[in-house]
């Protein structure tokens, strides 16, 4: 006969100890997120200067075509 098996004893965490990881936590993702925020500011200025060069290169584009067509 086999005897049943013992479950390992849980270790109990008390609300305090709880709450200190959780804050812990949030001041770790409120780093992190501020880190986040300056890359997509970055990002975004990035984004704004390509998008006025094909908006420039389109006009260009179709000034071209445009003089061409009137010839």
């Amino acid at each position: 006969m086999t005897k049943p098996s013992r479950k390992p004893a849980v270790k109990r965490v008390s609300a305090v100890e709880i709450d200190a990881k959780i804050d812990a936590h949030v001041d770790i993702c409120a780093v992190r997120y501020e880190g986040i925020e300056v890359q997509m500011r970055g990002m975004n200025a990035r984004l704004k200067r390509i998008e006025a060069i094909f908006i420039g290169s389109a006009g260009a584009i179709i000034l071209l075509l445009a003089h061409l067509a009137t010839k």
